[in-house]
């Protein structure tokens, strides 16, 4: 019987990369894991029973070509029930770009936390501890990495930031954030745009931290 989901796979990201970067992490919190790339599938009969979901991958579909504009594919439903199972005690854990090209208004919005705003080229940056107290971040030092660094807002008003990343130009941007959202965990980790990326060992760790984190029986802050 699976408890996790760990939804991957899109235009710019391979899901055996994430399946392979992030899945260890999540069955090293106890997790059995159910991998997938079907977005359609995504609602509240298949988050029932689940303790996490975790999403790499962004929120396009191009049913018209490459070339041609996106659609989204999360459904208002879909929302809903992301933020029902949250509220209701389930963790969630969107990675990298699962803030891209999603529904801004509503649930999804609302649980993330936060929302994507864009990103250069894949350049190397540094990704600074700005917590160093919270149990995601135990163990975790300021580390140099080649990805992309996304931009994104967050809401500093409900959120507790973890991380930042500054690029060779200095522009900065929140690189990590976690909280506790209803009776349920949120942690947002922007690094992961490839399984060697997943793989380094500050990111590693992060994501070690943050499944243990989200999954743990004590949700006191």
């Amino acid at each position: 019987m699976y408890d996790a989901i760990l939804l991957a796979g899109d235009r710019y990201h391979k899901a055996e990369d994430a399946f392979a970067g992030v899945g260890p992490a999540l069955e090293a919190a106890g997790l059995k894991v159910l991998y997938t790339t079907n977005y359609s599938a995504l609602n509240s009969d298949l988050l029932r029973g689940k303790r996490l979901l975790a999403i790499l991958r962004d929120g396009m579909l191009w049913p018209d070509g490459d070339d041609q504009p996106y659609d989204v594919w999360m459904r208002p439903e879909q929302e809903a029930a992301i933020e029902q199972f949250v509220a209701s005690g389930g963790a969630f854990m969107p990675l990298h770009n699962a803030g891209w090209a999603y529904p801004w208004r509503n649930g999804y919005r609302r649980v993330m936390g936060g929302y994507y705003q864009g990103h250069p080229p894949i350049a190397p940056f540094e990704v600074s501890v700005v917590n160093a107290d919270h149990p995601i971040t135990q163990g975790v030092t300021d580390y140099e990495i080649t990805d992309e660094q996304h931009f994104l807002w967050f809401d500093y008003d409900r959120v507790t930031l973890l991380l930042k990343s500054r690029g060779q130009n200095g522009m900065e941007s929140a690189a990590g954030w976690a909280y506790q959202y209803g009776k349920g965990r949120v942690a947002y980790l922007a690094n992961g745009h490839t399984v060697d990326i997943l793989r380094h060992p500050m990111v590693q760790r992060l994501l070690h931290n943050a499944a243990q984190w989200l999954v743990t029986t004590d949700k006191a802050d």
